[in-house]
């Protein structure tokens, strides 16, 4: 497969995703009112209890109401990160491995590509076996599979939200310059920005506050993306994978910032506080780089490595012995024909 056609895999997976979040599984009946449960329930609700509990029994009695679903929220983002921190070290570990191996496997990549140099198809072909074979591509799909646990709490903690504007519990619940955590209202899209839209719409008090959020999304994930870069192989012609992952990182952050335009502010706020803190994770594993380089053990891709200049040198030796073998049957043909022209002359 192609890496055009991969990414146009990935697109539609993204697609797919943003679809069913914005589908009506679940949410409020636009008759009734009342929210309906759906598939995300059984995480949405223990979400929605942990932040009403931080609500209630933990900031309201010690600091009074104002702002305290805007921080309960961030204390809820919190306790997510902390439990899934060893989850996500793993990850990030992950990918430094995959780095460190592919560092070592560099010299038999390059190779390679002399030797394909004329085809490309052949060229990925036999630089993605020589990456299975070294761990690499494992290491890889290791690193990115906690990325993609974190999509059904995001859409869980969607319908927590959801539930609790249902309830009336956060109507005009201001944190500090946000008037209302719970707009963006349900099911509103972008209408709220782009009805009668003008440049001059975009400083008005009821609109510019909930354009913060989402701008603050694409920094930390951008910042994300530049950090969790320096963790993987470099993402050229010779790791499709790495190119792979890449990509679905910047479809993944276009897709957020515009999911962060049309969904309640308080989903913003618990995006932007667990991206800054997965970008001080980041930040920590790329220093421990050095400490796990060295205690890596790189046996396995060396074995692999030694096993692909054997081979290398096998097809050298067998050119070499094949080709006196060609000169010797094309040389008589060769004295045949200056014979020829010395009988003409």
């Amino acid at each position: 497969m192609t890496r055009s056609k991969k990414r146009i895999l990935i697109l539609l997976l993204v697609l797919v995703l943003a679809a069913l979040f914005l589908s009506g599984c679940g949410g409020v009946d636009p008759n009734t009112g009342e929210y309906q449960p759906g598939i995300f329930e059984p995480l949405a609700a223990p979400l929605r209890a942990t932040i009403v509990f931080f609500h209630d029994q933990v900031l309201v009695p010690l600091f009074g109401e104002p702002n305290a679903w805007g921080w309960s929220i961030i204390l809820v983002a919190l306790l997510i990160r902390l439990l899934l921190l060893p989850l996500g070290i793993k990850q990030m570990k992950s990918m430094k491995e995959a780095q460190i191996k592919m560092k070592a496997l560099q010299p038999e990549l390059d190779k390679l590509k002399k030797k394909y140099a004329n085809d490309k198809q052949k060229l990925q072909q036999e630089q993605m076996k020589l990456q299975q074979e070294a761990g690499i591509m494992k290491a890889q799909m290791a690193g990115c599979l906690p990325t993609l646990l974190q999509m059904p709490i995001l859409f869980a903690f969607y319908y927590a939200l959801i539930g609790l504007a249902a309830k009336g519990r956060i109507d005009n619940a201001a944190w500090y310059f946000i008037p209302d955590i719970s707009q963006p209202h349900y099911r509103e899209g972008l209408s709220w920005l782009t009805n009668d839209f003008t440049l001059q719409k975009l400083i008005q008090p009821d609109i510019w506050p909930y354009l913060v959020l989402p701008a603050l999304l694409a920094i930390t994930q951008f910042a994300m993306t530049k950090y969790a870069q320096q963790a993987q192989p470099q993402q050229d012609d010779s790791n499709p994978a790495a190119g792979m992952m890449g990509s679905m990182t910047w479809l993944m952050t276009l897709m957020f910032v515009w999911f962060a335009l049309q969904v309640p502010a308080g989903l913003s706020l618990y995006w932007v506080v667990s991206n800054a803190f997965a970008l001080a994770q980041q930040l920590y594993v790329n220093m421990q780089k050095e400490k796990w380089e060295t205690g890596m053990d790189l046996s396995g891709v060396k074995a692999v490595a030694a096993k692909a200049r054997t081979g290398s040198e096998g097809d050298a030796d067998v050119e070499a012995k094949e080709a006196p073998s060609s000169k010797a049957e094309v040389a008589p043909v060769i004295q045949k024909s200056k014979r020829k022209r010395r009988r003409k002359r």
